[in-house]
C-alpha cells in the first residue's frame, strides 16, 4: 500500500516572531479603543467649532470686527483638527478590518489544516488508495469464484444420467404389457401357487319341484266347493 503524507507543518517565516491568536485580538481591541478616543476628540473639536462660531456672531453685531476674526481663526484650526482626526480614523477602521480578515483567514487554514490531518490519518488507517484498492479486487475474485462454485455444483454429474432413451422407452413399453396382461388373467398366477383348493361344504338335498298344475284361487275354491257337495 502507498505512503500516506502527513500535512505539511504551518510556514516559518523569518520576518519576526510568531504572532498568537491573543495577540492579533489584543491589536484589534486597541485599535477599537483608539478609535472611541478620536470619536472623543472629535465631539470635542466641533464643540470648540460651535463656541467660536457663536462667539464669532457675536462680536459681528457689536462689531467687534477684530475679534469676530480671531474667533474665525481660532474655528478654523479647530476644523483642521476634526479633518485630520477623521482621516485618522479611516486609517484605524482599514487595519481593524485587515486584522480581523486575517483573524478569520487563520481560523479558517487552522480548521482546514486539521480537516486535512485527519482525512490523511483516516486514509492511511485504511491502507491508503492501493490498498482500498487491492481489497475490492479480491472481494470481486471471491465473488466471482462464489458464482463459478455454485455454477459447478448445479452441472449433473458425467455418467449420472448418461441413459440411452430407446432403452427406457423399450422398458416401458415392456410394463405396460405386463400391466395389461395382468388385468385380462384377473388375478397374478403367481399367487396361486403353494395354495390348496377350498373343499365344498356337504348341502341337504333339496326338495323337489312339486308336480302338476299349479292352481289359482278361484279353482281352489271351486274344488272345495265340489268336495263339499259331494259329502
Amino acid at each position: 500500500p502507498s505512503q500516506i503524507a502527513e500535512p505539511p507543518p504551518p510556514p516559518t517565516s523569518n520576518a519576526g516572531p510568531t504572532v498568537s491568536a491573543s495577540s492579533t485580538l489584543n491589536a484589534i481591541t486597541k485599535l477599537r479603543d483608539a478609535g472611541d478616543t478620536l470619536d472623543k476628540r472629535e465631539d470635542y473639536l466641533n464643540n470648540k467649532i460651535k463656541k467660536e462660531t457663536d462667539e464669532a456672531k457675536k462680536f459681528m453685531g457689536q462689531g467687534k470686527k477684530s475679534q469676530a476674526l480671531q474667533c474665525i481663526k481660532r474655528k478654523k484650526m479647530y476644523e483642521g483638527q476634526v479633518e485630520k482626526i477623521g482621516q485618522a480614523r479611516l486609517n484605524l477602521e482599514t487595519q481593524q478590518l485587515a486584522l480581523e480578515q486575517l483573524n478569520l483567514n487563520k481560523e479558517v487554514v487552522e480548521a482546514q489544516r486539521e480537516g486535512a490531518k485527519t482525512m490523511a490519518s483516516v486514509t492511511a488507517q485504511m491502507g491508503g488508495v492501493d490498498a482500498v484498492d487491492d481489497t475490492m479486487g479480491a472481494i470481486e475474485d471471491a465473488q466471482a469464484d462464489a458464482n463459478d462454485i455454485a455454477e459447478a455444483l448445479g452441472r449433473p454429474m458425467a455418467g449420472a444420467y448418461d441413459m440411452d432413451d430407446s432403452d427406457l422407452l423399450a422398458e416401458l413399453e415392456e410394463l405396460e404389457s405386463e400391466d395389461l396382461e395382468s388385468q385380462a388373467l384377473g388375478v397374478d398366477l403367481s399367487e396361486l401357487k403353494g395354495l390348496d383348493a377350498p373343499s365344498v361344504p356337504s348341502s341337504k338335498p333339496m326338495p323337489s319341484a312339486p308336480t302338476g298344475k299349479v292352481q289359482t284361487e278361484e279353482e281352489r275354491e271351486l274344488a272345495e266347493l265340489e268336495a263339499s257337495m259331494a259329502m
